[in-house]
């Protein structure tokens, strides 16, 4: 699984967010430059995480965004399913399924999955945020 810019560039705006909770609303041309990224692209993503209830938008003067909830209530693995779609590494079968497919699938495939949303719905972004080794990862 790899995670494509758009979750990296959500999830650094969230941190970012995150870190800078009681400043208010935060415009996004701070966030681009303190986290290196593309404003205009960081705008489209902030758009989804607005329409998926993750962000408020502040308009006017000193207008910026804000985090919807408190990010001990924001879980990565809902914001990784909005920016990403879907996650999972099985793929449900189109038509006819081979033996081998089948058994890959149900053995495999659903396992893995399982444990990769297990491991996203209970990291929080408050955690990811306080851990240290995110900013020299993403």
């Amino acid at each position: 699984m790899k995670i494509s810019t758009r979750g990296r560039y959500g999830l650094r705006l969230l941190v970012d967010l995150s870190e800078h909770l009681n400043e208010g609303p935060i415009a996004l041309a701070q966030v681009a430059k303190r986290q290196d990224l593309s404003e205009k692209y960081l705008q489209q993503v902030a758009l989804l995480l607005t329409r998926g209830n993750f962000l408020i938008s502040v308009k006017g003067s000193g207008g910026g965004y804000l985090l919807k909830e408190a990010p001990e209530k924001i879980k990565i693995y809902d914001v990784l399913d909005l920016l990403e779609g879907n996650m999972a590494f099985e793929e449900i079968p189109q038509g006819e399924e081979n033996a081998i497919d089948r058994v890959i699938r149900l053995h495999y495939y659903q396992k893995l999955d399982q444990v990769v949303k297990q491991a996203f719905e209970n990291l929080t972004l408050a955690e990811v945020t306080k851990a240290e080794w995110f900013t020299y990862i993403i």
